[in-house]
This record gives structure tokens, sequence and C-alpha cells, in this order.
């Protein structure tokens, strides 16, 4: 991790930014809310771990693989209304701890206002670590990663240390940029972070039941043939057939898990792949038609409408930044 800076913080309304609230990690993110809202990101680079805080205004669906040569423990320090974790197959709030081996999957939905703390420790790093201070960590634990809740100590210990860390982040002090400073406080990370791990570990979130097993299936399939048609013209009556549903029950299904609707959810989808092409078209005429019409939209002024209502800016505006043409 040498060359970095030590401490990068931003506000950021791009919700395709949010692809890097964690260190390393591949995620794809979609924004749920209606309209864009500021997000905080801060990461602080120490000599051998990094710690990333994402303070999320909208709400938002996250999709990816976690940094491939660290582990990852994520603690959501603000999450008023429950969020998801659907690769846990777990529903949480704050207090909630996420564990990720090396590459492990996230698939998460996080309501508006959520926060939390993600750690990335390299492997041999982590692994020395858990050998002084948890070596009794499960074997499927430390291969397949889990949710769990952390216990109301570890908790306040948790928090008191995140805590004065971002206050010095945004204060901008300088103080943790020397050395000495930041291998005083990447020993406090691993060790308060691996003890809320072992406490967390005596409160894994049960397995689902049979009926949110079944939910949670029914979901993925229904996520999977949108990703599957996304170009082509999708109805509800397509998603009722394919998941075996009522209408009110594909509507009930997304809305309970995602707080949006199917319809929405994928013109979201649709949106959010022609800010990915514009962001990185060539140089060329009519890019922002072209690109909306690959994705479905062929009422060029309700594609600019929703388009300018979900990102804050028009699709024009987003070509121009990559220096290409519209039209």
């Amino acid at each position: 991790m040498e060359g970095l800076p030590p401490i990068l913080s931003m506000q950021v309304f791009d919700p395709l930014a949010l692809s890097a609230a964690v260190s390393n990690a591949d995620l794809v993110p979609c924004q749920l809310s209606v309209q864009p809202t500021p997000s905080w990101l801060a990461r602080l680079t120490c000599e051998n771990v990094s710690l990333d805080f994402a303070a999320l205004g909208p709400a938002m669906l996250f999709c990816g693989a976690m940094s491939k040569d660290c582990y990852t423990l994520v603690f959501v320090t603000d999450c008023e209304r429950k969020g998801r974790s659907f690769n846990f197959a777990t529903e949480h709030h704050d207090g909630y701890m996420g564990f990720f081996p090396p590459g492990g999957m996230l698939d998460a939905y996080t309501p508006e206002g959520y926060a939390n703390a993600s750690l990335s420790i390299p492997a041999p790093v982590f692994l020395a670590a858990v050998e002084r201070l948890f070596p009794e960590i499960p074997d499927r634990v430390l291969r397949e990663g889990a949710g769990m809740r952390i216990g109301i100590p570890e908790q306040r210990l948790l928090r008191s240390l995140l805590n004065s860390t971002a206050t010095v982040i945004k204060d901008s002090s300088g103080t943790l940029m020397g050395q000495r400073e930041r291998k005083a406080l990447e020993s406090d990370l691993l060790e308060t972070f691996i003890l809320g791990l072992r406490a967390g570990c005596h409160s894994l979130i049960p397995s689902p039941g049979l009926r949110m097993k079944g939910r949670l299936a029914r979901l993925r399939q229904a996520r999977d043939y949108i990703a599957d048609h996304l170009h082509e013209p999708i109805t509800l009556v397509d998603l009722c057939a394919e998941l075996g549903l009522s209408r009110r029950g594909v509507e009930f299904l997304f809305q309970d898990s995602l707080g949006i609707g199917p319809s929405a959810f994928i013109r979201h989808q649709r949106l959010h792949g022609v800010r990915r092409d514009l962001l990185k078209a060539p140089q060329v005429v009519g890019v922002v038609k072209e690109s909306a019409l690959q994705w479905g939209f062929w009422h060029m002024g309700h594609f600019s409408r929703e388009y300018r209502s979900l990102f804050g800016e028009t699709p024009s505006t987003t070509a121009a930044r990559n220096g290409s043409g519209n039209g």
C-alpha cells in the first residue's frame, strides 16, 4: 500500500463513485433512491491496512467481489432502517459486522443514511493477527465469511476508535500523516476489529428459515432475469411468468427487499448502464442518443428527465465530462 496518500476524503454525488467504498474491491453500485444526495467517502492508508469510511446519502444496491488479497471486516455504524446482506442472507441494523475472506462476494442493500467502516487487511497480516488474538476462529467463518452482531462492549470500543479517527480525517489537521502515528493506529485497528470479530462469532446471524430462503431465491432469480434481458423490453408480466408470482407478489418482493418497485428497479439499472457508457464513450457525435437507444430508452425527452432526476445532471453533461460529443 505504499505510494498512496495517507488520507483521502471526499464528498460525492455520483453513485458510480461509490464503487470505491471498499479498498481494492470490484463493486458495481446502483442507486435506488429517485434523487441524488451527497455521500462521504474517506480512506486512511497505513503500512499494512486500509480503513474506509462510507456515509451514504441514497439507498443503494452493491454487488461484486471484495479484495482478492485481503480479509475485509465491514462494521455498520449507522443503519436506522433495516439493510440486507443477500450474500449472508441476513437483515441488519447498526452494530452488525460482515466478515469477508479474500475474493468474497458482496451483495447488499443499504437504506438511506447508511454508514459503515471497512478494514481491509492483507491475508498474511490478518492470519498472523488472528493466530495471536483469535486462534479459535471457526474454520467455516474463516473460509466462507459470515454476518454477525457485535457485542455492546466491543461496539463501544470500536465506535470510539472510529469516531476519533473520522474526526481527525474530517479536521484535516494532519495528525495522522506521520508514519509513527499511523503505525500505532494500525495496531489499534487490527486489535479492535479482530476482538469485535471474536465477540461476533458468538452471535452469528442464524440461517434464514425456509420462507426467507424462498424469497431470497426468487429475488435472485428476478435480478438474474433482469440482468440477462436488460437490453430487451421487460414487463411486469414477464417477471410474473418467470417467478410464478402474481403482479402483487412481484411488486411486494421488490418493495420489501429493495425499497423500490420492479419497474423502477429496471429503469435505474438501465440508467446506470447509460451512465457507465457515457463516462467511457469515445468522442463521437450522437453518443447520448446511441447509448440511450441501446439501453432501451426510445423517447429522448423522457430519458433526459429521468436521467437528470436520478443523477442530478443531463446526459450530455456526463458525456461532455469525458470529452464526448452529444446529439
